[in-house]
């Protein structure tokens, strides 16, 4: 495998070769984008994306729907948000931007359910617009703004923090300080650049005691909401400090000293500047973000290389994500794989298959209102739900293999199979034979251009099969869908055309993304 970081070869890529680079980049391509890569080459595409700026943010969109109002200002009645997410999954111009700000959010997890303010479909949606601002910016900047958040802090627990009282015995809240190294940073154990753990006498070197996250917690005491709760403004500002309820006293942590009586704005930004510069964050953050976008078990070589872009952009930047995710989407193992390895790919989570099929297909809200439920049962819909994870470790674990099977004793793993299970595969079919054959609510598609094709069933298969995987889908597989679907008669195209885009996404070379 070629060694360099980039891989925009000085061919042009083939259609299927452009739809799978399209399916890690973005929600899924759509055959407009797959011409655009054709003809402009992987590279230039996507810097013609990382160049564009955010568009129309989730917040902005809920107020235009005019849902800042009495009705929605308790938990519960959260399906607006649901309409915004994917709304800009499946219609964003940005399409980069938005599928990293998701990725994103796998890592720093946020549930609307546990946002404690009124409002609290604006705070999960003040939330990702946080994520799809920094995307492209820099870590540091990412892991401060993170770090005062409403949001987050309702999440891990640290709004309204307290500082320690010696009278009472109180200490701070530990639960921030220690998943914001555990889960957001630096990782549980000591890297080498290429991802692999650190060990001392055949045992990995843990990143942090109990020591240090107490002393972290002290630093993360006294930030709360900025300003009353009058309307729901206060989802888009950072959180405010209370010097009163700052820990005065000295702080240690990682090696760093905070001096006794340091301000607590001041002490904020020290704690984020000896998270940012760990040299774990570049292996810890670019392994998982190469399992969001490309494959569950990337080479060592492949995150020393985006390691070593996060550690410095050629510019001497550290932590530019923008620099980042180019390097991720265009190594050469991203582009140039072994599609027949049985290590390579990953399992396609569900809410990246319904955004694909929208998007693939020119589904679009018929009302301008992007209707959509909760999609977290998984007897009925997709087992998964945009900003409804059920716990700050995501939906799925990046380290997760199914036990006792041959991926664990393999040594591989497979994140999105711990919320696969024989409940959730009925479901997400019985789901899809709903969406596939009369759309969802107002998300309406015509099929215009597939019952075009639905005389020749071989054409339509080959069509779908390239909107959807690529050039990762068997002839074979392909055919025997194309001879079942010609069984229907000719004259009820559409039927053709839903039985065929079933019979894909249902298929497993569909389901595992390579």
């Amino acid at each position: 495998m070629p060694p360099d970081v980039r891989a925009d070869s000085a061919h042009t890529p083939t259609r299927g070769a452009a739809s799978r680079f399209l399916a890690q980049a973005t929600f899924g391509p759509t055959p407009e984008a797959i011409d655009a890569v054709v003809k402009q080459g992987y590279a230039r595409w996507l810097d013609t994306q990382l160049a564009m700026p955010p568009s129309i943010t989730h917040f902005d969109w809920l107020l235009s729907q005019k849902v800042n109002t009495e009705a929605f200002k308790g938990n519960g009645i959260n399906a607006p948000l649901d309409a915004t997410m994917w709304r800009a999954f499946i219609s964003a111009p940005d399409a980069v931007r938005v599928r990293a700000a998701f990725a994103l959010s796998e890592i720093f997890v946020v549930n609307v359910a546990a946002v404690t303010a009124s409002w609290p479909l604006f705070g999960a949606a003040s939330f990702m617009d946080l994520l799809t601002r920094h995307a492209f910016g820099t870590f540091r900047e990412l892991i401060e703004a993170v770090s005062r958040s409403l949001s987050m802090a309702s999440m891990l627990t640290f709004r309204g923090n307290r500082k320690e009282d010696a009278k009472t015995g109180r200490q701070p809240d530990e639960n921030y300080a220690r998943e914001v190294m555990q889960l957001f940073t630096i990782g549980l154990y000591q890297l080498n650049p290429d991802g692999t753990p650190k060990l001392v006498k055949g045992k990995p070197v843990d990143t942090y005691t109990n020591a240090d996250v107490q002393g972290l917690a002290k630093v993360f005491t006294g930030w709360d909401l900025s300003g009353g709760e009058g309307d729901v403004e206060f989802h888009r500002r950072p959180m405010a400090l209370d010097a009163a309820q700052h820990s005065p006293g000295e702080k240690r942590f990682l090696g760093t000293t905070i001096k006794a009586g340091t301000d607590g704005n001041t002490a904020l930004k020290m704690a984020m500047d000896t998270l940012a510069a760990h040299p774990n964050v570049g292996p810890f953050i670019g392994r998982q973000m190469i399992q969001r976008l490309v494959t569950s078990n990337p080479s060592p070589a492949y995150v020393r290389r985006v390691s070593a872009v996060f550690d410095d952009d050629g510019k001497g930047v550290r932590g530019n994500l923008r620099a980042v995710f180019r390097a991720i989407l265009l190594d050469a193992e991203a582009r140039s794989p072994d599609l027949s390895s049985p290590t390579w790919g990953k399992v396609r989570e569900p809410i990246v298959r319904f955004a694909a099929w929208a998007r693939a297909f020119k589904a679009t809200s018929t009302n301008g209102k992007w209707s959509m439920p909760d999609t977290s049962d998984n007897t009925i819909r997709l087992a998964q739900s945009p900003m409804r994870s059920p716990s700050v470790f995501n939906f799925f674990r990046p380290g997760y293999s199914p036990p006792g099977d041959k991926l664990e004793r393999k040594g591989l793993v497979a994140p999105e199979l711990q919320i696969t299970d024989e409940t959730s595969v009925a479901g997400y079919l019985n789901f899809v034979a709903i969406y596939v054959d009369r759309g969802w609510e107002d998300l309406q598609t015509a099929y215009a251009d597939e019952v075009k094709l639905a005389g020749d069933t071989p054409a339509l298969v080959d069509h779908i099969v390239t909107l959807l995987a690529g050039d990762a889908y068997s002839d074979k597989t392909a055919g025997r869908i194309a001879k079942a679907v010609a069984e229907i008669p000719a004259d009820r195209a559409k039927d053709r055309v839903r039985a065929a885009v079933m019979l894909v996404v249902a298929s497993p070379e569909y389901l595992v993304q390579k």
